[in-house]
């Protein structure tokens, strides 16, 4: 009885033995440690050329597509490259910053999402996104490398390149007109530029919001609007899209636009009646972000996206293929980008101004149905 006991004990300690010993998993370099064992503790990661991401899986995410919404169709180079490093295939639909905003807000509701990632857009849209539970967070490991004011804390966010408010000005029309250049912002007040300047609506344009919230927050409230009125005085008609001053100053229809830049001489270079001018007492940016939506169905491929876009691989395609500043500080600026360092940036609440958004835009429609009565 005594020598059975102890078979028992004996058999008994080898599987309590054999359940505390780590267990091992099959890699694509052989085997690991599975994750939370003494002997590895770390997720394992797939390293490419420039990039990694735990969430990667080469061959289970080949083919796998993602749905994107975004403002600008020229990140297209740009998704066409992270399909040749991944496998995935994004599918990209351009829309106007208020679009996506209501978009995603009434897929949300009904439990329907169709996008499952946001790239390119105002900061303040991605806020307002986040507050309403719109986006989820993630904490991408290569989003460290951003400073605090390009991301969100929380991981709702993260920008990319950043866009900066310019004016594209019609060198030929001001000539004409012996008007002064513009330099500074109350310089668009020139009696001349009444009915001139064309500027993109704020309701449905991120320049177009950045740029009277920027004024209001730098000028102050009381002032801020003193000056808007007079500007809204000086605009013939509020364009939908932030990409449409621009074309109607090169066509001669406005002589100054207010106009969202990655940095670029392409416009001024490509046509020499016009000259890109960065008010001299300040200007709104903003960083282009890149968030996951809530209610994606392929998370872990939109993790990968997000991992992609920070990298360094992904920072210097973003300022290679669209030509603009990035966020990162340790990718070379392309040779004609603009250098930030040289440009008055408006120092900007982007969450003061997301949370104010519906106040601001009411006061502005308040203030242009007055003007036009």
């Amino acid at each position: 009885m005594k020598k059975v006991l102890i078979l028992l004990l004996a058999v008994m300690l080898v599987f309590t033995l054999a359940s505390c010993s780590p267990k091992e998993t099959e890699t694509e370099n052989g085997t690991g440690a599975e994750v939370g064992t003494e002997t590895g503790t770390e997720p394992e990661i797939y390293v490419g050329e420039g990039w990694s991401s735990e969430y990667y899986n080469p061959e289970t995410m080949k083919g796998v597509v993602l749905n994107l919404y975004g403002v600008t169709d020229v990140v297209r180079p740009i998704l066409d490259i992270f399909e040749e490093d991944t496998g995935i295939k994004v599918e990209h639909l351009t829309l106007k910053n208020a679009e996506i905003l209501q978009r995603l807000s009434n897929e949300f509701d009904v439990g329907v999402s169709i996008a499952d990632i946001w790239f390119t857009g105002g900061a303040d849209t991605f806020i307002n996104a986040a507050q309403n539970g719109l986006l989820i967070p993630y904490k991408s490991p290569p989003g460290a490398e951003l400073d605090d004011i390009m991301k969100d804390t929380e991981g709702y966010w993260h920008g990319t390149s950043l866009t900066i408010v310019n004016w594209v000005v019609n060198k030929e029309l001001i000539e004409q007109k012996g008007l002064k250049m513009p330099e500074t912002w109350e310089d668009l007040l020139q009696e001349g530029l009444k009915g001139e300047v064309a500027m993109p609506n704020p309701a449905s344009s991120g320049t177009g919001y950045n740029t009277i919230s920027a004024i209001i927050e730098v000028k102050g409230e009381e002032a801020g609007w003193a000056y808007l009125e007079k500007l809204i005085e000086q605009v013939s008609f509020f364009s939908p899209r932030g990409s449409d001053p621009a074309q109607h100053v090169v066509n001669g229809e406005a002589i100054v636009g207010i106009n969202p830049t990655d940095g670029g001489r392409e416009l001024e270079i490509n046509n020499p009646h016009i000259a890109l001018v960065y008010p001299e007492d300040g200007t709104g940016w903003w960083p282009q972000p890149v968030a996951i939506v809530n209610g994606t169905k392929n998370e872990e491929a939109a993790k990968v996206f997000v991992d992609w876009l920070l990298s360094k691989r992904g920072m210097e395609t973003i300022a290679r293929e669209r030509y603009a500043a990035v966020a990162r500080q340790d990718v070379e600026r392309p040779e004609g980008i603009v250098d930030i360092s040289t440009i008055n940036l408006f120092a900007t609440d982007f969450q003061l101004n997301a949370e104010r958004r519906d106040e601001i835009l009411a006061e502005w429609e308040k203030r242009v149905s007055a003007a036009a009565r």
